[in-house]
């Protein structure tokens, strides 16, 4: 039996699902046996069906809905033709060497151009409903919402691009699970694509931030269409391979998480021992602290001039940094967030960095001649638990931008994190990314459907 929300409840919900006008739709009810239902004692005009019948209908029925799609895009140049036939008797040769003649001959060139130009956008419109029709869904996918991905600019998104969607979870109640848990996203072939959830897992949430990777991009002022979809609530996706979530959201850190799948450069320190591509160190002076478990925590306390780092071998080029600050308290002393290394294996500090100092907010530093000098501080300043990022010279708190400098941040090339201090300083975070930048930093819009079974 279908379920209620999978009912068309009259003739112009069935032809806007079909995409046709009443008369055909009505057509294909008399002639082709389209699933149409009445409501008992309610007359011709009060019916139903069902988006489930009606797909089956269609895909037994293709070469005859495409034929009727020439034909009915033939129709209106009936006339048309009749009119160059016309002509044809009434002119006869052109070589008359008559103007009417002549003039009579170009109309109907014209009429013949009009009418092949029609046929050729009919056969189009029919192969992109038959492609459409040809989308082979994972089988498990019972429910989908297809979206639209818009790039308004000029200029490509490259691949892999990743790409943010916020979804109202709130308005899929019905088909989704508490968690999120059954819910994959697919391109235009109904291909699986990689996600990662960051937040808002939970079916009531009003926001919930998803992460794609778009391994070809976006052409440039072009639209890409995916699909949302949604398997039966009991069946659980998540893997750590193509449908994962944030390390912290999982009831065991990092059981589902496949950020290294989905972005350029990913780790979430779930420890004891760093990632591959990290190292550790400290300078003489005061207490450092480095702990790496379930997320990265460095703190220094003591006077003494002392410090501790983490390094990478991440090469940040032209691409957006960002992490998950989970917490961050400075009483005397420099946290940096982000600081530069000259050196992938080793730490040598950089100008500039990212971070706070002395119960400031946060800041851009230049340390150049060992006394902090502040460059920027933010506007607003970010809450204590954020999502920070950095990219050339701006600076981001939960995606919005809140310092900008004329010039690069780092001057090195290398991604690291300190902690200096003369007294207390310490900050975590869980998780720290790399991904690809957006023409003008501009993310792509994106347009949801209406659910669909």
């Amino acid at each position: 039996m279908a379920e209620f929300n999978d009912r068309l409840e009259s003739w112009k919900e069935i032809a806007a699902y079909l995409g046709r006008d009443l008369r055909t739709v009505m057509r294909w009810e008399k002639e082709r046996s389209l699933p149409v239902r009445r409501v008992p004692g309610g007359g011709r005009a009060v019916v139903y069906a069902y988006r489930s019948e009606i797909d089956a209908w269609m895909n037994g029925s293709r070469g005859a809905l495409a034929a009727d799609t020439v034909r009915e895009a033939s129709e209106p140049n009936r006339a048309a033709s009749a009119t160059i036939q016309k002509n044809s008797q009434r002119h006869g040769d052109a070589a008359s060497g008559s103007p009417q003649k002549s003039r009579g001959w170009r109309n109907a060139a014209v009429v013949v151009v009009a009418v092949a130009l029609l046929l050729a956008l009919a056969l189009a419109a029919v192969r992109k409903r038959s492609d459409a029709y040809d989308i082979k869904f994972p089988t498990f996918v019972q429910h989908k919402v297809p979206i639209r991905l818009v790039n308004n600019e000029p200029e490509a998104v490259p691949g892999p691009f990743q790409q943010k969607l916020e979804v109202d979870s709130s308005s899929y109640t019905s088909v989704e699970a508490a968690n999120l848990q059954n819910v994959v996203f697919m391109d235009a072939h109904g291909k699986v694509l990689k996600s990662w959830m960051e937040s808002g897992n939970s079916r009531l949430a009003p926001r919930t931030i998803y992460w794609l990777e778009l391994p070809e991009g976006i052409p440039p002022s072009a639209v890409l269409d995916i699909y949302m979809g949604f398997a039966d609530q009991a069946q659980n996706l998540l893997n750590t391979t193509t449908t994962g979530e944030g390390p912290g959201l999982s009831a065991s850190y990092g059981l589902y998480d496949d950020g290294e799948a989905v972005f350029l450069r990913y780790s979430n320190f779930a420890g004891p021992d760093l990632p591959g591509g990290w190292y550790s160190g400290s300078t003489p002076g005061g207490r450092g602290e480095i702990k790496i478990d379930k997320g990265a925590f460095l703190a220094h306390s003591e006077r003494g001039g002392g410090s501790v780092f983490i390094g990478s071998d991440w090469s940040l080029g032209n691409n957006i940094t960002e992490m998950d600050l989970l917490s961050q308290q400075t009483t005397r002393g420099q946290e940096m967030l982000f600081v530069c290394s000259a050196n992938p294996n080793s730490f040598h500090w950089t100008a500039n960095s990212v971070g706070y100092q002395d119960m400031s907010g946060l800041e851009v530093e230049a340390n150049n001649s060992g006394t902090p000098l502040v460059l920027a501080a933010a506007n607003p300043n970010p809450p204590p638990a954020a999502v920070v990022g950095f990219q050339d010279g701006a600076v981001f708190s939960n995606y919005q931008p809140v310092i900008h400098l004329g010039s690069r941040i780092c001057g090195g090339d290398y991604l690291a994190s300190s902690v200096s201090t003369g007294f207390n300083a310490s900050f975590s975070f869980d998780w720290v990314r790399m991904r690809t930048p957006s023409p003008h930093g501009l993310m792509p819009a994106a347009i949801f459907g209406q659910l669909q079974q």
